[in-house]
């Protein structure tokens, strides 16, 4: 491996705040095209939980830089989250730029919170030679908080709990540090979270967005500059990160402004990707920052792929070759109790209909999926054994289908409560009967007529997989899946989270012959 060196160097900005940086390159003298990453965490990790360590990309001809962004780690001023990064992205790319160790080229990478720090910049900024947003997007209601107007439970809390604990230690606060350590450590954070981040973060972001979606009110809205969306762009997303819809997004805006981005879509988590990404992220930057030609007509890349579940194998996205099917739902009203009731039908309608009760006292459980604790593929054998949720199931396919896509579930139900959440899962049965839960859903209803007719429809994850010959695919439904979605009260209008006392009994029975799932196209 090649030598590289470290050191830390600052940046002042126009209203006086120091930004730290810390800066890899490789040990000979000279300068190099730079990789940038803004981060809030610490710039000693250097997302190391996702990439590749800094010394990795220096060895390979790169200067590497990774900064604390405004009030935190080492940096200077306060932190306010997304919305202080425009001008300090700009005025970071200017400074990097005028590195002796920069050649003058400059390429962002980073996830999540890094990921969009990558989009943010402010007017006439002069744009990065390319950007690798990573498992992010740019809407804080659909692609940071919410599925369906239901709130992020487990994942929010979690994460807005995180960011509490680094002000702790910024604050040199060892009780609050303890604290919330503690409750994320006994899983307690799920039931006192949101008592802790008024206690110790009260302009927690998270606390914002819990407010937003409660009150209706609007959200904080990020515009991407074009010029910066026309850039060489490489998008990656992953089947069970959270963010996908927001990867899928951002690919359309950059179309939308005249950009020729990749996308790829891999077996991968939030943070646990697949093996070889790190080499994708060499290929595209070599060929857009060491490269002096046209890129994106000599050499682009061209990437716009999609892992294949059940074939373990990249298929291309090629949305207008993708059969557009359709599964009816049947029941003589006990798919919750007999598996053998509840038929999932190609390209048929639905007929009957089913109820399942849900019980605050014992909650349906969201494992798996995107929004899990263990998020991932999930075997829900024992779980869908449970009468609170309802089980569809097609026959053993006598042919190889494949759906890919977004799913949809377009339901007409009635509760006896003014609010209700429907929770929707896919599973690949394989012929062990092993239950494979690859794709979730979830909706919430507010404000609802007690047993009146309510037509809803449920967006589930986006997904890609072969439905083999000899397997079936099963479709499961419940009102809950806690802890990944808090638990609806059957109120409407208060916190939804853990069970209390005040938590309603939600009644909810579906009529079949409206009710049918449909695959649409990633990019609608």
């Amino acid at each position: 491996m090649r030598e590289v060196r470290c050191f830390d160097k600052s940046l002042i900005l126009k209203d006086g705040v120091e930004l730290v940086s810390r800066i890899w390159t490789p040990k000979d003298s000279g300068s190099w095209p730079s990789l940038l990453m803004r981060q809030p965490y610490g710039r000693e990790i250097a997302s190391t939980i996702t990439y590749s360590h800094p010394e990795w990309w220096a060895s390979k001809g790169y200067t590497v830089i990774i900064q604390d962004v405004r009030g935190q780690g080492s940096s200077g001023g306060t932190f306010k989250g997304f919305s202080q990064e425009a001008s300090d992205t700009s005025e970071t790319h200017a400074w990097v730029r005028s590195l002796k160790e920069c050649n003058g080229k400059l390429g962002l990478y980073g996830f999540s919170y890094q990921g969009l720090t990558q989009l943010t910049g402010t007017k006439d900024s002069e744009p990065p030679d390319c950007l690798s947003p990573a498992m992010t997007g740019i809407n804080f209601k659909n692609h940071w908080s919410s599925d369906g107007g239901a709130f992020w439970w487990n994942n929010n809390i979690a994460w807005g709990l995180q960011i509490a604990a680094l002000k702790m230690k910024r604050e040199n606060n060892s009780l609050g540090w303890e604290e919330i350590v503690s409750a994320l450590e006994n899983k307690s954070y799920l039931r006192k979270g949101i008592g802790l981040l008024k206690k110790y973060d009260p302009n927690n972001f998270v606390l914002e967005w819990l407010g937003n979606l409660q009150n209706d009110n609007d959200f904080l809205r990020i515009k991407i500059l074009s010029s910066w969306l026309k850039k060489p762009m490489l998008i990656i997303g992953g089947l069970w990160d959270p963010h996908l819809e927001g990867a899928l997004d951002l690919y359309k805006k950059s179309i939308a402004a005249g950009g020729n981005p990749d996308i790829i879509i891999g077996n991968a988590t939030h943070l646990n990707w697949w093996e070889g990404s790190q080499d994708t992220l060499l290929d595209f930057f070599d060929t857009h920052l060491k490269s002096d030609d046209v890129v994106n007509e000599k050499n682009p890349l061209k990437l716009k792929k999609i892992w294949n579940i059940s074939l373990k194998k990249w298929d291309l996205i090629e949305e207008d070759k993708v059969p557009k099917y359709i599964f009816g739902l049947k029941s003589s009203g006990t798919a919750n109790v007999e598996t053998i009731d509840g038929s999932l039908l190609l390209n048929s309608k639905g007929a009957g209909w089913f109820s399942i009760v849900h019980d605050p006292w014992r909650p349906f459980q969201g494992e798996g999926g995107h929004l899990g604790v263990n998020p991932g593929i999930f075997n829900r054998n024992i779980i869908d054994k449970r009468l609170d949720v309802g089980v569809f199931q097609t026959n053993s396919f006598q042919e190889d289908l494949k759906i890919s896509g977004i799913p949809i579930l377009e339901t007409s139900v009635k509760s006896d409560q003014a609010s209700f959440d429907i929770c929707v899962a896919l599973s690949l049965v394989d012929e062990e009967e092993k239950v494979n839960q690859f794709s979730t859903g979830f909706l919430r209803v507010k404000n609802s007529k007690k047993d009146t007719e309510c037509e809803c429809k449920v967006t589930l994850h986006p997904t890609n997989i072969s439905l083999l010959k000899g397997t079936k695919l099963r479709l499961s439904i419940s009102a809950a899946a806690y802890p990944s979605i808090g638990v609806n009260s059957g109120f409407g209008d208060d916190e939804h989270g853990a069970p209390t006392i005040n938590h309603k009994i939600i009644t909810l029975s579906f009529e079949l012959n409206k009710t049918f799932v449909k695959m649409t196209p990633f990019f609608k």
